[in-house]
């Protein structure tokens, strides 16, 4: 399942989009470019953020530990897909 944002209506996914993902491994694609492969570990209905554990990414000079926990603003998301 891949969902992606519609440009013309809004700046990136809607959180309602991202609930979905939950305790799931899936490939973000950043409006960025970046691209990570996470594990959703919580939505955060309030900020519009998914929280999970960056196991990959393109990008990983931003990034503490690849284990550590990272924030992802639902604004930010271009697509989510899940992975294998």
């Amino acid at each position: 399942m891949i969902v992606r944002h519609n440009s013309e209506e809004t700046n990136g996914l809607r959180i309602d989009d991202l609930k979905q993902f939950v305790d799931k491994t899936v490939t973000v694609h950043m409006n960025d470019g970046e691209v990570a492969k996470v594990k959703v570990t919580f939505v955060d209905e309030e900020g519009e953020d998914i929280v999970g554990a960056v196991e990959e990414t393109s990008r990983p000079d931003g990034y503490r530990a690849a284990c550590a926990v990272h924030t992802f603003a639902a604004a930010d998301i271009a697509s989510v897909e899940l992975s294998e």
